[in-house]
């Protein structure tokens, strides 16, 4: 199976993982502090948050970031 089929297949919590992941990866590379991305890990290991407390935690990490 291609990349391009495995993404086709992918649903949103598993596209916002494989994101994430890859942020995880970058931030301290970027000199970012990693821990700013742990709320939005803990609202995908629980389920996954609402799309309110999702988008909260992603403005948060990204105003963070900045």
């Amino acid at each position: 199976m291609s990349l391009v089929d495995l993404i086709a297949r992918a649903d949103e919590r598993g596209l916002a993982a494989s994101g994430l992941a890859c942020l995880d990866r970058c931030v301290p590379l970027l000199g970012g502090d990693d821990e700013v991305l742990r709320p939005l890990w803990s609202s995908l290991a629980d389920g996954g948050a609402d799309g309110d407390a999702w988008g909260e935690r992603l403005a948060k990490a990204r105003a963070e970031l900045d």
